[in-house]
């Protein structure tokens, strides 16, 4: 039976157990605006509510205090949600009855059924109908009332009851929904509309299943979709088993501990088993969740799906994000049967249409219908291939003694059921123990008999129906130790060279802790050759598979009997593409004379490449150990001009990382504008700013709109990078070194003060004119760099300076803030805003300067002189400098 207990809550009191209490109110009439000032309030605070779960919170406890409802988040904070209050309305239980599971309201048996409908019973050999979810109690929009629902098999539809009981006024109540509650708030004084928010009790809840196909390992480690949903469908193929396939089955079904065939039963099989994914938020962990595969009647495919695993392999697919994806094992049901091959179609197609299935989870959240499945017959046969990776075709197989040994097919998953046969007197003369399946281990050597092999026959059924059995003649070798493997170690691939350095080496003392002291010196005195192979451990299942590969190992010694550590060479990763997720080792089987197998050493050892962020390492004096880059312009990165003949503004990437120019000698890297970036409703890239050289190490950023894009981080993001040409980096870690540039002035950054605190201050002379010169003035960068405000550099013939010695100014021009108390004039009192440079003599360099003139030269005047530095790129710099003249009587 397919049974959902769904616990309701209802405030006034808190339910215990399965029993609650609802207050229901007869007449509001009397407390009408009372209660809509509540209403109103009530509503605020469900806001806050669920602001608090799109915040990513979740519930640890909800409980009843007063008239309130006391949420607990999983950070220990609370919210209360005060009800509807009033002291009008009786009290209403609703309970399930112990003995006949029905609905009670306020005493009254419904005589609805509050448990789940059992499936219908299958005719002889043939499944029933699956089981019916329970529906819990609702109220009605219409009458007000409590209704309550019985499950029709005919219509195949629950019918809906009106109790005529009234939960008019009930204030709250909370359905636990499994993996969320469910809260209701009466959103009016009637208590005929509620309010609803879901309260998740994990961190993250379901909010989108995407169903993205099939997924295959190609050779190369990455992954492909086989079967994507715009492109194909699963297919299956089956067998009945029918009269003839039961005759051939009669002494197998006799065996025991065998899975059994009966008439009807369908052997199927997908072409493949492992459903890609995507669930959202990607932050859900979905191996919490359970799926099965539904129609759009809610009818349950004959598949099982298996738990949810996290995919972290490299899709070949660029459409398919890498974020939140998981594969889930499925395979065609076991044991079910039908009347022939065209009822078990029938569960997966109508005629020539394929029937759309979807994935739900176990608590309700249904997929898109986009999975569908179609019957390509193929020939589902499987034979003996292997016995622990030693092909079989060729007798006798040599195996060691202690080690668990296991058969292999060519074809396992057309492998119904299999075991073994191996007679008693086998057993006890090899010691043979862990006979388990295909499975069994070998004891020890027959020492005092004359023959050196015995025989063990695989009993198996294919999908086709057919039992089958093969002797296998296998042969024991010596064997000093079992298998040692040593502690893992992780190679970072650095480029192809010789000698290599992509070398680890590891000490083999645990093999001879292994072999004793006694082993070890029989291994010292027999070994004579070591066999090796290399091994590829799938991150996703776990499963060895022996790997034609280039990698190579070698011995401190040049005689075996000497050897005291081996090293793995892995220069060949440089060359060609390893798996980075998957784990390798490099098995060494040791042998004496006569080949027999003294023991195994198994080598394990992981690939990686350097981390994206060890190629591009933020300078600290750019980022300040943030990915937020302070970007200020210099004149070494010439740009070019724009329109105006003003340099254009930019900034080169090589200042913010260190070593930029080796970055990209193993690494090709290229860089974007974040596509998604906006300033207003106006993308950022390729309007207010673009990268010149985005693939190399001259890439720059540059500012088409200064107006907008200036002083404005803009986001920057790796948009591939490729290690030696043949790995590519992972999505993540590419978001994870994105970054920004905020494109500055080192002038307009910086400031211009007075040289005094206290400001300048001068006296007029006769003329009644006073200097203001460069020494009055304090001018610095945005890193406090000086600079002088009057050109003093590139002296003409006449002694006259022509240029800025700063590098970044263009002009800079001064003007009184206000003509009537003082005024910047030139040689002949005109208003100006140009400065005096510098001059030259033989007694050396004399200072710039401004001459302001007082309006009234009798009296002292204090006003500000305004003082714009513009640099190279069209930036200014605009400072108020205080200025005090006093009259030449001061002196």
């Amino acid at each position: 039976m397919n049974k959902k207990y769904l616990s309701v809550i209802l405030f006034g009191a808190l339910m215990l157990g399965t029993t609650g209490t609802f207050t229901s109110c007869k007449d509001y009439d009397d407390d009408i605006n009372n209660l809509q000032e509540q209403v109103d309030g009530i509503k605020a605070d469900l806001e806050a509510l669920q602001a608090q779960v799109d915040a990513g919170k979740y519930v640890t406890n909800i409980t009843k205090e007063g008239d309130g409802i006391v949420i607990t988040w999983n950070d220990n904070s609370t919210s209360t949600i005060e009800t509807i209050k009033g002291d009008k309305g009786d009290k209403v239980t609703i309970e399930i009855d112990e003995t006949s599971k029905n609905w009670i309201i306020d005493g009254v048996d419904t005589g609805i059924c509050a448990e789940g409908k059992d499936g219908a019973a299958g005719q002889p050999g043939a499944a029933g109908n699956d089981g019916v979810n329970a529906k819990s109690p609702s109220i009605s929009e219409t009458t007000g009332n409590w209704v309550v629902y019985e499950w029709n098999e005919e219509t195949q539809q629950y019918d809906a009851t009106d109790t005529g009981i009234s939960a008019k006024g009930a204030q709250a109540y909370v359905v636990d929904m499994g993996n969320y509650y469910e809260l209701n708030v009466a959103a009016d004084k009637a208590g005929s509309t509620y309010t609803t928010v879901k309260l998740p009790k994990t961190p993250t809840t379901i909010t989108e299943v995407e169903i993205l196909g099939q997924i295959q390992k190609e050779a190369n480690g990455s992954y492909s979709m086989i079967n994507a949903w715009n492109e194909a469908t699963i297919n299956y193929s089956f067998t009945i088993v029918d009269d003839n396939i039961l005759s051939a089955a009669a002494a197998w079904n006799k065996e025991a501990g065998v899975k059994k065939l009966v008439k009807g039963q369908a052997l199927s099989t997908l072409t493949n088993s492992d459903l890609l994914i995507r669930v959202a938020p990607a932050a859900l962990d979905a191996s919490q969740f359970s799926f099965k595969m539904v129609n759009s009647q809610l009818s349950e495919a004959p598949i099982t799906l298996g738990t949810p695993k996290a995919f972290t392999g490299l899709l070949t697919r660029a459409d398919a994000s890498a974020n939140g994806l998981w594969t889930v094992s499925a395979s065609a049901n076991e044991g079910e049967t039908y009347k022939d091959g065209a009822a078990y179609k029938a569960k997966f197609e109508v005629g020539s249409k394929s029937i759309a299935y979807a994935l739900q989870e176990a608590e309700g959240f249904t997929s898109t219908y986009n999975l569908a499945f179609k019957n390509v017959q193929v020939n589902m046969d499987a034979n003996v291939e292997a016995l622990n990776g030693i092909s079989v075709a060729t007798e006798p197989v040599e195996v060691p003694v202690g080690q668990t040994l296991t058969f292999t097919f060519d074809a396992p998953v057309y492998v119904y059921d299999a075991h073994l046969d191996i007679a008693d007197a086998t057993i006890l003369r090899w010691g043979i123990t862990d006979i388990n399946g295909v499975s069994f281990k070998v004891g020890k050597l027959a020492d005092e008999i004359t023959t050196t092999e015995f025989d063990v026959t695989v009993h198996y059924v294919t999908l086709n129906g057919e039992v089958k059995t093969d002797v296998i003649t296998v042969k024991p070798t010596q064997t000093l130790a079992d298998v040692t493997t040593l502690a893992s170690q992780n190679i970072e691939i650095k480029p192809y060279a010789t000698p290599s350095k992509n070398t680890a080496t590891y000490d083999l003392t645990p093999m001879f802790d292994a072999l004793g002291t006694n082993g070890t010196t029989l291994w010292k005195a027999d070994v004579t050759e070591v066999v090796q192979a290399t091994y590829e451990v799938s991150a996703q299942t776990g499963k060895a598979t022996k790997i034609s590969d280039a990698i190579t190992y070698s011995f401190d010694k040049s005689t075996l009997k000497d050897i005291t550590k081996v090293t793995i060479d892995a220069n060949a990763a440089a060359r060609t593409a390893y798996s980075l997720t998957d784990s390798y080792y490099k098995e060494l089987t040791f042998k004496d004379a006569n080949g027999e197998v003294l023991n195994v050493v198994r080598v394990p050892f992981t690939l990686s490449i350097p981390a994206l962020s060890n190629v591009l390492v933020k300078e600290q004096v750019v980022f300040g150990g943030t990915s937020n880059g302070k970007a200020y312009m210099n004149t070494e990165d010439n740009l070019g001009t724009n329109t105006e003949n003003k340099r254009i503004s930019g900034y080169a990437f090589h200042h913010a990382f260190k070593n930029f120019d080796q970055a990209f000698v193993n690494t090709a890297i290229t860089f974007a504008i974040d596509p998604t970036q906006k300033i207003g409703n106006t993308l950022v890239d390729n309007n207010y700013a673009e990268l010149s050289n985005k693939t190399s190490k001259d890439v720059a950023i540059k500012l088409l709109d200064n107006a907008k894009a200036y002083h404005t981080p803009i986001q920057i993001i790796i948009d591939d990078a490729k290690y030696l040409g043949i790995y590519d980096y992972s999505d993540e870690e590419l978001a994870a070194n994105a970054f920004t540039l905020d494109v500055m002035s080192p002038i307009e950054q910086g400031n211009v003060v007075a040289a005094n605190a206290a400001g300048v201050s001068v006296v007029a002379t006769a003329d009644g004119t006073a200097l203001v010169k460069e020494s009055d003035f304090k001018a610095t960068t945005y890193a406090n760099v000086a600079y002088k405000v009057f050109m003093d550099a590139g002296f003409g013939t006449d002694g006259v300076a022509t240029e800025y010695s700063s590098e970044y100014i263009d002009n800079v021009a001064f003007a009184s803030a206000n003509a009537n108390v003082f005024k910047v004039v030139d040689e002949n009192g005109d208003v100006t805003t140009e400065g005096f440079p510098a001059t030259k003599d033989d007694k050396g360099v004399n200072e710039g300067y401004i001459i302001v003139k007082p309006a009234n030269a009798g009296y002292e005047a204090t006003e500000n002189v305004n003082i714009t530095v513009t640099d190279i790129w069209g930036y200014s710099k605009k400072a108020a400098v205080s200025v005090t003249v006093k009259p030449s009587t001061a002196e």
